[in-house]
């Protein structure tokens, strides 16, 4: 049983589920759909049954011919094929395309499946801001989906989803952080009543939620520093977002919520709108702790990221700006989360 720290290194905790130590694991057939069809990704053995051991029938990235492809597939249907552990980066990334499967995958801990969601809802929701489509929009949605299914399973592996944030707290993750940290906040507010139509809802709106700013120029971010009409201009993005999400006909309140209300301040002092106390929904809420929260861990070019416990505390000492109910759940739930 492995002990550690939590993310806010204040108590350890037991962190042992899921741990696979097989050297060798089977590869499914519907595994197999998700290898490219010209070249594999992993060695694979065959197990020979009367002298036991694994013999080599397939060397990663070698081209496969139409014979070898047929032998494979049949050795996977016997549940005589296997790959090594040691290649298990270059199998989970084949993993990814097919989000059902690796919810099934037996040869993936729960921590490597938290990998897997996060780094294909990152393409996914990446692929989303730059072609704001239909196609693109229903594969954010499935991978969504799968998500919200893995989890309401087991809340539990919520932590083991943002314990991989806090792997990868670099800025072009920042988006796919915040919109899990969001939803982590959600669903530890609102344990017992959860459904899966409204977890799904909940969960686009929180991956969308930052969508406008792809309409803001990447020279302007890049300053740092605004004039005052330039200021005005990044202050648009949040209006901007809601327009993209019109057009695609996104206009249910718990997906357009988070995306005009994430910078608004319980003070007043926040944008577009200049909303204040209970004109900000909970939605809205929660994505402005997760936002800023997410702003602060996260090293950009003119600024040093803050330690978790450090964030967390500067959110909980600003209850002018932020729902001090939100700010002290997320601080509980940081509680359970593995550290690195």
């Amino acid at each position: 049983m492995a002990i550690k720290r939590n993310v806010l290194g204040i108590r350890e905790i037991d962190c042992s589920e899921g741990l696979n130590t097989e050297e060798y694991n089977q590869v499914d057939p519907n595994i197999l759909n998700c290898f490219p069809r010209r070249q594999y990704p992993v060695d694979l053995f065959q197990w020979k049954e009367k002298i036991r051991v694994l013999s080599p029938v397939y060397r990663r990235s070698r081209e496969v011919g139409r014979e070898q492809r047929k032998q494979v597939r049949e050795l996977s249907e016997q549940g005589l094929l296997f790959f090594s552990r040691r290649q298990i980066d270059a199998y989970t990334e084949c993993v990814a395309c097919d989000l059902n499967a690796a919810l099934d995958d037996p040869n993936l801990t729960w921590d490597e499946k938290a990998g897997v969601f996060i780094c294909e809802l990152g393409r996914r929701q990446a692929a989303f801001f730059t072609h704001p489509m239909p196609e693109e929009l229903e594969s954010l949605r499935t991978a969504i989906g799968s998500l919200c299914v893995y989890l309401i399973e087991d809340t539990r592996r919520m932590s083991k989803v943002v314990h991989d944030v806090h792997c990868d707290l670099s800025e072009e993750r920042h988006n796919v952080n915040a919109s899990l940290i969001a939803l982590a906040v959600y669903m530890e507010m609102n344990k017992g009543s959860i459904s899966m139509e409204i977890l799904e809802n909940v969960a686009l709106g929180f991956f969308v939620y930052d969508i406008g700013m792809t309409k803001v120029s990447p020279m302007l971010l890049a300053k740092g520093q605004f004039t005052p009409r330039e200021r005005r201009t990044l202050c648009e993005h949040p209006k901007q977002g809601l327009e993209i999400l019109a057009r695609l006909n996104l206009t249910r309140p718990e997906i357009t919520e988070p995306v005009i209300q994430h910078h608004e301040r319980l003070n007043g002092i926040g944008y577009p709108n200049k909303l204040s106390g209970d004109q900000i929904g909970q939605l809205g809420r929660i994505a402005a702790v997760s936002d800023s929260y997410c702003a602060m861990v996260t090293s950009r070019p003119r600024k040093k990221a803050m330690l978790p416990i450090n964030a967390a505390a500067e959110l909980v000492c600003s209850e002018r700006k932020y729902d001090q109910v939100v700010c002290r759940t997320l601080v509980r739930f940081l509680q359970t989360v593995p550290s690195n």
